[in-house]
Parts: C-alpha cells; structure tokens; sequence
C-alpha cells in the first residue's frame, strides 16, 4: 500500500521507482533517531511538476530491547503504521531538487519496527498549463536601457510627495526646454527582498514619470527614501534620497491633467501621517537602522513637533525608543498625558531594545509629542508618527508650494541591459578609484584562467535597477537579469566580486562615518536587528539570491540560499586594492611551489568544556578522511603549558608553533574558538600584529570558527581585512565572521566548508574558494528531517555571519595528480600489506607520478616525503577548563622518521633514509605522505599506510655523535663577533648514520641554549630540514628571540639515529647599533640575456631592510635601480632584475658596474662593485 503525501490531477506522469535495503548503520538509533534520504533532480522546469511520492513492498524488522531503550531515552512519542514521508523543493542555479526523508520506524502490531527493505515509487506529474519560464523571461528585461541614447542628468527629492521642477534645475543640467524635459525612474522606496515578476517587470530599467501643468509649473509626484503606513514606516538604509532622471528630445513629455494626476497617488498613507524621525546614532556597529543621538536621561523629557491638517482632531501617535534596560517611558500630546508604558528587557549580547507603543490621542493642525524618561539608564528616541483618523484633503495644485526637484549631475550613457553573459562579473565603486586595479585583475583571469570577465561600476548598477538611488537589491537585479537570460550552466553568472569596502552606516549618516565618501564603497546588505552582536549581520550572499521569490528568510527559517559565488576584496584605497591584486598575482603565477601546500593546520582553543578542540579534530579528521595524502597538523591549546603572569594567561608554545606554521606556509589554516576583532584566543594566541608581520608569500586560506575575526562592514582594525590587506603575508582569502556567533553552529559551517573544499566537481577539479562556499551555504539551508549522515544544516542566522574576503574565483593550489609508491626495500606494496621496519635499519622507497592517462613520463622536478610513525593518543593538560569533567584526549601522528627531498626523473623517484632509535615502536601502520612538482607547474601528492616501525636492528659500531658547523647569520661569523639583538641562528650537521630530528626521544630533541638557561631553551626539530637527496646531512636555520645587550653564549646540541649527540658553543656580543651587513652579492645570471636575480647574503633576518641594487656603466653613470623593502626570513634576499632602465628601455650588450646599498633602522651600507656582463638582450 503506497503512502499518498501530496496529489493533483495534472498529466504527463514520469516515474521513479528503486528498491533500497537499509544497513544497520543506516537504522541505528544513537543520539538521533535514524533518517533516510534521496534526492531526485528535478531540473530546470521544476516549476512546472508536481509529485506523487509512495513506500511499496515494505519489509519490517521487531527493535531490540537495546533499540528500545535508546528510542525512548530521546523520545515517548508513538510513531505511525507507515512512516510519514516529507519532501522539501530546494532550488539552486536555476534547477529544483525534491528531496524525499522519513524516519524509517514504525509502530505496527503492537510493535516498534524499523523499516529495512522497500520500493520508492515517486511521480513526476508535468502540467500541460503551466507557462514556461523561458517565455515569462522574455517580458522581465528590456533589451536596452533608455540610457544608452541622448543626455542624461540626474535629479533628486528627500521625501515622498508633489515636487515642482523647474527651469533652474534643467538648466543646471544643461537642458534648455523644460517643455521637452522628460523625467524617468521611480524614486527613493526601498526595493522588495521578495523580487516578483510584476515588480520588476513595473521598475525594469526607467519609466517615464508623468507629469502635470498647474499655473504655468511643471509638477510631478515623487518618492523618497520613507514609505509610510499606518502608524508604521519604511525606510531605505542605503540613501537620504530618492533619485529620478532627466532628458531632453524631440518628442513631448508624459503629461496628464490634474485629476489624473491626483488619482496616481491621492489617497494614500502619505496623506494620515506625519513622521518625526532622526538619524545619527547607532548603539551597535551593524545592522541597518540608526537612532537620534539627543540624550535622555532619569526625569528627562524632550518636546517633538509634528503636524497634522486642521480638519483631523482626534488620531493615534506611535512611538518608538530604544533602551538599554527595563524603564518606564511616560507620553504627553499637547499637554495631555496619553499613558506610559516599559521598555523591553535586553538580552546578554543587546547593546538596546526598540519598544513601540501607540496611543489614542486628541491632534491639532501643530502637535506637541512629548516623552519622559522615568528611570535610570540610556534611551534614545527612533521616530514618532501622528496618525490621522482620516485622510488629509487632496493639495490643492495652484495654491501649494512644492518643494523643487535638486540637480546632481549629469551621467553619461550606459547599457547594462544589453550585457551578454560572462563568467564573472566585477563591482568596483562610483567613483572607480582603482578601475586599473579592477583591469589588472580582469586580465588575470581572462588569461590564466580563461574566463570571461565584466567590469561595472556601482552607479551605472543602480542606474538601471534601483532608479539612481542607492540600493544593494540594484545588484542583486542585475545578477538576476544575467542569470534568468542564461539558456544553461554555460552561460550562468559564477562570480561576483564586491571590489571595494562596506560600512554598516550604507548612508554615512552616523559620527563614525561622516568623514568618508559613499561613492568609494559598495553597498552591503545589513540586518533588520541593528541592536544585538547575534542577530544582526552583514551579507553579500543577499546579492546572489536570484531565484524567483527568494527571500533571506521564508516562515522563521534562514533558508535563502546563494546561487552565484561571491566575495570582496576590502579595498578603500588605490594602494589597498593593488596590494590585493598584487597578491592574487603572486598566488596565481604559482610560483612558490613546496609542500606547504599540502598542509592543513587544525587549530583548538581551550575552554568550554573542550568544545572547540573537539570542534577542531573532527574537521581535521574529517580532512584526512576527504583527502588522505594532505598532512594534517593539530594544535590543541590544552596539550601545551600553560603560564600565568601578571597580565593574565598565556600558551606561549602554542603561539610559537602557530607562527612557525603561518611562516613556513599551509594551504589552509582553521581555527575554532573564540575570538575577537583584534585577538585569537582568550590567550591572546595570536593578536592583530602577528596578521602583518609575518612575511611570506605561502598565504593560506584561513577560516576561523570564532566570534568576530572580520566585522569587515566596520571601522574597527579586524584580523580578517588585516590578513587581506597586508602586502607581504596574511591569507590569499579570510573566511570568517562578522558577529558574535555560537559555537555548535560554527562546527556545521565549518564541516561544510572543508567538505566541498576537498570534494572535486564533476570536471575532477577542486572547486573554487567562492564556490565551495556558495555549495556549504547552500546545503546548510536545505532542510531535511532528522539528522542524515554526512548532510550539515542550519536554518539559522548563524550562516549569514560568515563571508568570504577575497576572490572568489581563485582556487587554492591543491594537487590533482597522484603519487604511488611501488615498493618499500624492494618489496612491492599490496593494499593490505605491512612492511615492518626496524630502528637502524635503511629504508628505500620508490615509485612514481601517474596522471589522467597513467605514467606521467614527462613529470621532472622534487619529491618530498613527509614520513611518520604510529598514531598516538594523547591526553591534555586541563589547564584551564573548570566545564571539563576529564581532559581532552585525540590521536595524532607526533614522531616524523624523516622528511627530506629527491628528485623525480621520468615519473618516477627513489628516497632513502635510516630509521632512528627514537621511534614509537608498533606493528601499527605508520604513514607516509610524498608531495611532487615540476617544472612545468604540476602537483602531485599520495600516501601509503603499508608501513611500520618496530624492532632494532643490530647495533652498528657508532659511538660519535653528528659533526655540527654553527654561526650566527653567515658562515663568515667569527666567536665574540658583535651581532644585531635578533641574530639567526645556522647550523649545518652531517653525520654518517643519519641525523635524528624527530623530536620523540626524552632529552633527545634538538636544542638552542642561550646563556645555559631553561628559559632560553628552544626546541628546534621542526627547523630542521635534511640536505636534498640526503638523509645524513641537514640545515637548521632559527631566528632567535630578541636578547640584551651584552656578552651571551649559545649551545647546540643535535643527536644521530643512534642517540649519539654532539654539541657546539659559540659566544656573542648583542650590539643594538651594530651596523648591517652584507656578506656578498652574486647574480644568478652572469652574462644575462634577458633578467637576472641578485642574491644579497645578509645579516638582518627578521628586520626590516630597505635594499636596492644600482646599475652603472663602465663609466660611472647610473642606468638603473631595483629597490625591495623586506623583512627577510632568511639570510639570503633575492631581488629580480629584467635588464631595463626605470624608462623600460632594455640595456645594451656590455660589460657594467652593480652594487648594493642597505638601509636598516641602523644605518646603511654600501658593498663594493662587481662587474655583470649583459648579452643578447632584445
């Protein structure tokens, strides 16, 4: 018997039937009740189907007494015979999706039962009458703009109603007829969130406006940024005023006679009430409503004056106060009490409340509103409205004086409604500041990415969609014009990129903003609730909602979903908008290759009773689990020393391992935790200053699962736009927060994330940044029934409080080729083999690169192996935590056997190492990660589990410990040589048995000891890295924290595989003005033909330096100057040369002079000349 949900008598059925047999995991009762799900793709005309949807041929099996138990632990409630079935329509890019769940238990013959086995019988049923939505798209746009031919002007009106204009104000234009003047467009109002066809079919592009002859004044009617009700109004947050436009031609204007007139706009609410209102005040940077700055305070009461026609005595007034506590509000009109009432109760994250009261009240043609507070606190007036019991009679049109219609300026023509599609679509200012900028950009991804781009100013935008009056829905309507028109996924929008700042205050009303300039930011989509640092926010996604009535919000739920993938760029000047190109360059040329783009670094904070380093693991197993060849680094707060000091405290270990890893590079960095504008962490982990500071070009995506990393809509300086703003570091892209968020719902956003990041499309490529987050959003506001496996949702706001800074068509550098290994000492590797390894005992292990087509024989360039031992459970410290009940326990992978690089010839590579003594010893399988890339730009990565590190072997006759060369900033130092308070530490090690670096063994660890003392004892494995090829022979290279004037001695002790260690001292003096220098320049090109490279060998790692290379001719003259300011993280600066003057003429062939010059905060060098020879440059 088919269990019937919905029927229609319609035609054309199509059905799909499959039979499904549940597992038990997929019927277990846990923390849920079990839910079964399937989607059926229902197409670009879901419109126009029904659906019938039926269980058939169901098979039953009686719950255990242990089923039982768990049911009733979350539930008494009986379920049905059948089980209910639910279908949710979700539509996303234009095409529906009918998901069909049900809760696949039953209460049949006195007995619950699960539903294992049955048949999903679902009808399609097509309607025969439904109008096609392609032949609806015809109607809604124009084909081109009325802007596109003759002159244009703009003009403007500040409120609603009967505006005169004259021949002033079209002379100004520079129109001469004011009987040839045509006026066009339709005001101020705010645009509808829920976009119906007969709406934007009624303001698609301009309209004309038609006016009337009254006394020899050319007259017209209006609207402004304030639409009145009843007692109620609606503002528009985004302008002061509402736009209109002027044109003069040949033909006469729209003209009609005066009761025509009248009858277009009389009666209306317009004509019953009258508004006070002042904005200027915010209690809260966010949302989209402001408040009047006059103070109140105990027993203080301020006069209102508003009027009212003579002929209306009796009404209402409404008033509306925010307030920042519970206080009583006493009201007066005319000198008559009309009653009192109390403001509402704030909540925990509430800076106010808005309370609104309406009272009957007695009016005359000049009212006086009076309002008292009684109470202590902070109160702050919203608007009042006087509300007539009837309408004011129609204005007489001869005797009135009406306002005049005020000139902007003129524009010059446009056409957006001719635009064809393109890929992706890019937003700059009005003022287009850094067009140049947006260009560049355009460029770059038009050829390296062969994309079509679009660049449109926000004026021409609400031009044609929002009547010239500030809106964000104008580009909301322009991204749905170009997405209706697309005839399939080819043609569809997929970017839009916001290139340019936002601010709550969109009007720049409030004392924050008065100082800046609205035509240099674009226009953001702020909340309703402008009071609380939970429920208001600011979203870009609004802009690309673009499906027929889709709203944010649809019966309570935050169900909107985005459709385009969007991002912003949060430049507010030319120099910030190109260092964010510069950096997406940098990013795009692909040029700073390495394994760094195969980590992924999880970060928890403590506290909460563990709840973010719980968050923080699951995602980060959640990765290994979508992408087993990244390497996944934990840092959980709780496992690392906690210290306390006067200014409260500090994980000064978690702080140093996290910049080690924001220097070194990641693909991506994710944090869960709290947070703040200014700070990572209570423990201030990480503060603003350390988002730019830390140079380097390996940027990764960073996402925090945290309150209030990025109000990027404000003045406050945040990590987010920091991070995007910085020239030299920070992240490629910032996903984060907004608002103050909570921490189950960041968990759901966060897993989505992460999961469409590491989930190729159907292409077999990884999704872009922008639409990785476009698919999490979208999931998370697809509704289902019941918990379904793998399926994250949140119908909450919580969502909307994330947004992406930066681009959202850049892809982030992750490998789409796979590295195999064949064999591990000769042996080949099986899928469930285990190859035993002993300490002491020399592993070699081979394989190769394979792409789409197999063998990439034409793969040559680096491998690196990333090889560690078994997975180990560790326990924290509950350092800080008094929720906890026990401390916070997770697996991970500590001991590294060895990482080291070998080349890749052919496809194919060999790597060597010896296994140490200091291993984890366990038949467990230990891992092996490989990185590769060429020369050709290529990655690669793999992994293989087929390994383990047990036993010993023999014991070799070694009892000497590693040779050990150490120097402070460059192999010239001399023992006792002064040196700057930051100096960089080197050591070079060899040692014929193989170097022990992985960190495991008691005692055994790497060490930098300044002064022989414990608190300046540095462990140092992690910078350690072997010799290319080599497993007995590494580098360490350490900046060491900044020390005192004076004598310090330093000691450095490294081990071999076989615990054998050897130590090195040198001694040194801290000058603070010692002089920098330059120990040699090369090039690495001499002759040059077309550019060279000039390495500077320095001593200033970690300041910042100002060098410049200068060029001369034999004869002494100067020819060029290449300047870099850097803050070097090594001893060795590179500075690129393309062998042209500053004019761009290309140098001669010859012999020539270059030099250096170095400025730091202490003082410059020179360093002497050296000849460079130039050849064949062309």
């Amino acid at each position: 018997m088919a269990v019937i949900i919905s029927a229609f008598a319609f035609c054309h059925e199509i059905k799909a039937q499959d039979f499904f047999n549940l597992t038990p995991d997929q019927v277990r009762i846990d923390d849920t009740l079990p839910v079964f799900q399937h989607n059926v793709e229902l197409g670009e005309n879901y419109n126009n189907l029904s659906w019938l949807v039926g269980i058939e041929y169901p098979e039953y099996l009686d719950m255990t007494d242990n089923d039982l138990r768990r049911y009733f632990n979350l539930t008494r409630d009986t379920m049905p015979e059948t089980p209910e079935i639910n279908t949710h329509l979700s539509v996303t890019r234009k095409k529906g999706k009918l998901t069909v769940s049900f809760v696949p238990i039953v209460f049949k013959d006195g007995r619950f039962k699960k539903l294992v086995s049955f048949k999903l019988n679902i009808q399609l049923i097509k309607s025969n009458l439904a109008k096609t939505r392609a032949g609806e798209e015809e109607k809604r746009y124009a084909d081109n703009s009325v802007l596109a031919n003759g002159s244009w002007a703009k003009i403007r009106v500040a409120q609603t109603g009967i505006h005169e204009l004259t021949e002033a104000t079209i002379r100004k234009a520079g129109f001469t007829d004011l009987s040839k003047v045509r006026i066009y467009g339709y005001g101020g109002a705010l645009q509808p969130e829920r976009l119906t066809l007969s709406y934007m079919q009624s303001t698609d592009d301009l309209q004309e406006v038609p006016s009337v002859y009254v006394g020899g004044r050319r007259l017209f009617y209006a609207k402004g940024p304030v639409t009145m009700g009843s007692g109620t109004r609606t503002r528009n947050p985004y302008s002061n005023y509402g736009y209109y436009f002027i044109t003069q031609g040949d033909t006469e204007p729209l003209t009609v006679d005066e009761q025509t007139f009248k009858a277009s706009f009389y009666p209306s609410e317009e004509f019953r009430n009258t508004l006070y209102e002042v904005d200027d005040y915010a209690w809260y940077a966010g949302g989209r409503n402001l408040y009047d700055s006059q103070a109140f305070g105990t027993g203080v009461s301020h006069d209102y004056k508003l009027s009212s026609h003579p002929t209306c005595t009796s009404g209402k007034v409404t008033v509306a106060v925010t307030a920042d506590r519970q206080l009583s509000v006493a009201v007066s009109v005319n000198g008559n009490d009309v009653g009192s009432f109390t403001t509402s109760n704030i909540g925990q994250y509430d800076k106010a409340k808005v309370t609104t009261k309406s009272f009957i009240a007695t009016l005359q043609a000049e009212n006086t509103v009076t309002i008292k507070q009684n109470g202590e606190g902070e109160m702050k007036l919203d608007y009042i409205i006087v509300t007539n019991d009837s309408i004011s009679p129609a204005p007489d049109l001869a005797a009135t004086q009406f306002p005049t219609a005020e000139y902007v300026y003129r524009i010059t023509n446009q056409n957006l409604h001719a635009h064809k599609a393109v890929d992706m679509t890019i937003v700059i200012p009005t003022s287009q500041k850094w067009l140049q900028e947006a260009e560049r950009l355009k460029t770059l991804h038009e050829t390296r990415d062969g994309m079509t781009v679009r660049i449109v100013p926000l004026d021409e935008i609400e031009n044609e969609f929002s009547s010239g009056t500030p809106d964000a829905t104008a580009i909301r309507r322009y991204m749905k014009m170009m997405y209706d028109r697309a005839q399939g996924e080819d043609d569809m929008p997929k970017y839009l990129l916001l290139f340019g700042d936002a601010a709550w205050d969109n009007r720049m009303n409030s004392q924050d903003w008065k100082r800046f300039d609205q035509m240099d930011f674009i226009t953001c989509f702020e909340s309703e609730n402008s009071l609380s640092s939970t429920e208001s926010f600011v979203t870009d996604d609004f802009l690309v909602m673009l499906d027929d009535g889709e709203q944010l919000v649809t019966s309570g739920q935050y169900s909107g979903t985005p459709d385009v993938a969007v991002g912003r760029l949060p430049a507010r000047t030319l120099d910030q908008a190109k260092t964010l190109v510069d950096k997406i360059e940098s990013y795009l040329s692909d040029d700073v290759t390495g394994d760094w783009r195969n980590t992924v670094v999880f970060m928890g904070d403590d506290g909460n009773a563990n709840i973010h380093m719980a968050d923080a693991d699951e995602a980060a197993e959640e990765v290994r689990k979508l992408a087993p060849s990244i390497d996944v680094k934990k840092v959980m707060w709780d496992a690392y020393q906690l210290e306390s000091g006067a200014t409260g405290n500090t994980y000064p270990d978690v702080t140093r391992q996290i910049k080690q890893y924001m220097q070194s590079g990641a693909l991506i960095m994710d944090y869960c935790g709290h947070g703040r504008a200014d700070c990572i962490s209570h423990e201030m982990v990480l503060s603003l200053n350390d988002f730019c500071s830390i140079r380097t070009k390996k940027m990764p995506l960073w996402i925090t699962a945290s309150c209030d990393i990025m109000p990027f809509d404000g003045q406050e300086d945040n990590i987010g736009e920091t991070s995007m703003l910085y020239a030299d570091g920070g992240a490629i892209a910032f996903f984060g927060t907004s608002r103050t968020v909570y921490a189950d719902r960041n968990k759901t956003m966060n897993m989505a994330l992460l999961k469409y990041l590491f989930t190729k499309d159907a292409n077999g490529k990884y999704p872009t940044v922008g639409e990785a987050s476009r698919k999490a959003k979208e999931e998370l506001a697809t509704k289902v029934q019941g918990a379904v496996e793998g399926k994250f949702e949140d119908l909450t706001i919580n969502k909307l409080q994330y947004s992406l800074l930066g681009d959202p068509a850049v892809r982030l550098h992750m490998p789409d080729m796979t590295v195999f290994i064949d064999s591990i000492n000769g042996m080949p590797v099986q899928k469930d083999g285990l190859v035993v390894m002993a300490a002491g005992e020399k592993v070699k292990v081979t394989g190769h690169v394979e792409g789409s087509e197999g063998l990439a024989n034409d793969f040559n360039g680096v491998v690196t192996a990333n090889i560690k031992g078994t997975q180990e459970k560790i326990v924290c410290r509950l350092n800080n935590d008094p929720d906890a009940d026990a401390p916070f326990e997770y697996y991970d992978r500590t001991s590294t056997i060895y990482r080291g690089s070998d080349s890749i010839r052919a496809g194919r590579f060999c790597v060597e190492f010896i296994v140490p003594r200091d291993i984890k010893y366990s038949d467990s399988p230990g891992q092996i990660l490989l990185y590769a890339n060429d020369n050709l730009g290529r990655q690669a990565n793999g992994n293989s589990y087929n390994i383990a590190f047990n036993g010993t072997k023999e014991e070799m006759a070694d009892s000497i410990g590693p040779s050990i060369f150490c120097y402070l900033n460059s192999k010239s130092f001399t023992n006792g040589e002064r040196v700057h308070p930051t100096p960089f530490f080197m050591a070079e090690i060899n040692d014929e048995s193989g170097i022990n670096a992985t960190g495991t063994g008691i005692g055994h660890d790497m060490q930098v000891v300044v002064d022989n003392q414990m608190a300046k004892t540095y462990v140092v494995n992690d910078y350690f890295t072997f010799d290319f090829g080599s497993f007995t022979s590494g580098t360490v290279g350490y900046q060491l924290p900044e020390l005192d004037e004076g004598k310090h001695t330093l000691t450095f002790r490294a081990w071999d595989i076989y615990n054998n260690s050897s130590s090195a001292t040198i001694d040194f003096y801290v000058d603070p003005k010692a002089a920098p220098k330059v120990f040699d320049v090369e090039c690495t090109a001499n002759p040059a033909s077309t550019s060279t490279t000039f390495r500077v060998l320095h001593d200033r790692v970690g300041s910042d330096m100002d060098v410049t290379v200068e060029i001369y001719d034999i004869s002494g003259r100067k020819l060029a100057a290449v300047r870099q300011q850097d803050t070097p993280v090594t001893n060795i600066m590179t500075i690129d040369w393309d062998l042209t003057t500053p004019g761009g003429s290309r140098i001669g062939n010859g012999v020539y002079l270059y030099r250096v010059k170095m400025n730091t905060s202490n003082g410059e060098i020179a360093t002497k000349a050296k000849k460079l020879i130039i050849l064949s440059n062309k």
